[in-house]
């Protein structure tokens, strides 16, 4: 499995106002992770490790099988390994289940990869919080 722990931005949205009136936030952060999850796949297939990183905190943590990476720069280190000595590329994800509370949300799902000559597969989890929003 594939941990994205840490701090992913998404923006605050004005949230929809219910028949009671009630603002609802969840559309602002099924948008937010559907872009940012997008993102991810988009740049890590286009060979862009520094974009990639760039959706991570600093204080970011990624949990792999062969251990945790600490830091936006150690992310960053580890996903250009894999794109260039790995090769991977093909990345797929599909999100099984989202669900966010206040500042926090996550959105966990499987991933695919093409992995020199063979095809890695698992389970993600992503863990969100709302900054500057």
């Amino acid at each position: 499995m594939m941990v994205l722990a840490g701090v992913l931005a998404w923006g605050q949205a004005p949230g929809k106002a219910t028949s009671a009136g009630i603002a609802v936030k969840s559309e602002d952060f099924a948008t937010a992770v559907k872009r940012i999850r997008e993102t991810w796949v988009q740049e890590f297939n286009a060979g862009h490790a520094d974009k990639v990183a760039a959706l991570y905190a600093d204080e970011a943590v990624l949990m792999r099988r062969s251990g945790s990476l600490h830091s936006r720069d150690s992310i960053q280190a580890d996903l250009q390994r894999s794109i260039t000595a790995a090769q991977a590329r093909n990345y797929i994800v599909q999100s099984l289940h989202s669900e966010s509370s206040g500042d926090l949300g996550y959105d966990t799902g499987m991933y695919n990869e093409d992995v020199r000559s063979h095809v890695a597969e698992g389970n993600y989890l992503m863990v969100l919080k709302r900054i500057h929003g």
